[in-house]
């Protein structure tokens, strides 16, 4: 009998094979009839077998759906134990389907949210009306970082009507709250540029009239003598607002790199060319650690000789007087980038204040030393330039800049 449906088979195969050669005009050949035929006998066996299962083909279709969204797709029973972890589940919070199968899911949701009650309040909005949708809030992910997702959530029944469980659907939003932050940032600079501009048109003629008259009146006074001291106040404070509104100036403007080749090396070896003029009375060792071959970059020389002196004046301050001070700058390649990184044994910075070490106008210098807008210049030097710039620090012992082109 067998015998037969191989031989009914085969007659069947050289029928069809005949056939579809004389449609194509004598182009089909043996071994592309039998490649098609292969190909159509294993999907007619796959059918075959998830009918066999009690699986329609329907079925089929969208549990791969279901696996291969990009968004993660999560299910959870009552007792909030995971059943469903789809590929974009593993993608977004780096757990494996086997490492979080039938754990609670609360393994995916951050501390705080757990300590705020905002996990406990979306879980009673679910029961209570059945679904949320688009909720902007935070994911941990495997490593115990934190990810900005947009959360929905639907609760399915069975044919009955009694409750299998909850199924989640996150969408990784991480990269679209970046770019609408760096988007507010260049609305807020646009209008600090149109506030400022107006500002400087309108003090700039007095500041200078009252510099001048005050430096004038200096030249025929002596120190110690009265009125000096006076004079001296009138002639610094009216110098630095001027600095001051100049550098808020050239913030606020868009940035026109002029790129030209050059490294990490050339540019460090400039700026630390006049570091003994920038330390004062401290103490304090600039060491290089510079690379033997490094990879040549296009860049603003202008701009990130300035972004560099303002890091070195940056680790010059956060030294304190009478310790012996070191300041280290390193280049290297790292998988293909140049890495430049400044690390100083200064007083570090808080993990508070870290948070908001790159936004204009924050600064934790004392009155007149700083406008906060160095740090923030020098995110934007290096974003214009396709690169990242991060800081790490132990508070009372150092910090350290990394920037990665």
């Amino acid at each position: 009998m067998e015998h037969m449906v191989h031989s009914e088979s085969d007659k069947f195969k050289s029928d069809l094979f005949e056939g579809l050669k004389n449609k194509f005009g004598g182009k089909l050949d043996k071994e592309d009839f039998e490649f098609i035929s292969k190909s159509f006998e294993t999907y007619i066996s796959e059918m075959i077998k998830l009918m066999r299962e009690g699986k329609s083909v329907h079925e089929k279709f969208f549990s791969d759906i279901i696996l291969n969204s990009v968004d993660g797709i999560i299910g959870y029973n009552a007792e909030r134990r995971i059943f469903l972890w789809n590929n974009g589940a593993e993608s977004l919070y780096g757990y494996g389907k086997d490492e979080v199968m039938g754990r609670d899911i609360s393994i995916i949701v951050p501390e705080e949210n757990i300590k705020n009650g905002m996990f406990e309040g979306i879980q009673k909005e679910i029961q209570e009306k059945g679904f949320i949708s688009g909720v902007d809030t935070k994911g941990r992910t495997k490593s115990g970082g934190l990810k900005e997702i947009s959360l929905s959530q639907h609760v399915i029944f069975d044919e009955k009507g009694d409750k299998l469980g909850t199924v989640a659907i996150i969408r990784d939003m991480t990269h679209v709250k970046e770019l609408e932050r760096e988007l507010r940032d260049k609305e807020n600079l646009a209008l600090i540029g149109q506030v400022v501009s107006s500002i400087a048109h309108n003090l700039s003629n007095p500041l200078n009239i009252i510099s001048g008259n005050a430096d004038y009146l200096l030249l025929d006074k002596k120190s110690g003598e009265e009125g000096y001291d006076e004079l001296k106040v009138i002639v610094d404070e009216t110098t630095r607002i001027t600095k001051s509104i100049r550098s808020i100036l050239n913030f606020a403007r868009p940035l026109a790199p002029m790129r030209e080749e050059t490294t990490f090396n050339e540019l460090v070896e400039e700026a630390a060319s006049g570091f003994k003029f920038l330390t004062g009375s401290k103490t304090i060792k600039l060491k290089l650690n510079l690379e033997k071959s490094p990879r040549a970059l296009k860049l603003d020389r202008g701009l990130f000789k300035d972004l560099l002196l303002n890091l070195i004046g940056n680790s010059i301050q956060a030294i304190p007087a009478g310790r012996q001070g070191l300041i280290e700058i390193t280049t290297a390649t790292e998988g293909g980038k140049s890495v430049l990184t400044i690390k100083d044994n200064g007083m570090g910075i808080s993990k508070s204040d870290l948070q908001n070490i790159f936004k204009p106008f924050f600064t934790t210098k004392g009155y007149g030393k700083g406008t906060g807008l160095g740090l923030s210049f020098a995110q934007r030097v290096v974003k214009e330039h396709d690169g990242t710039i991060n800081v790490t620090s132990v508070e009372g012992k150092s910090t350290t800049f990394s920037i990665t082109l």
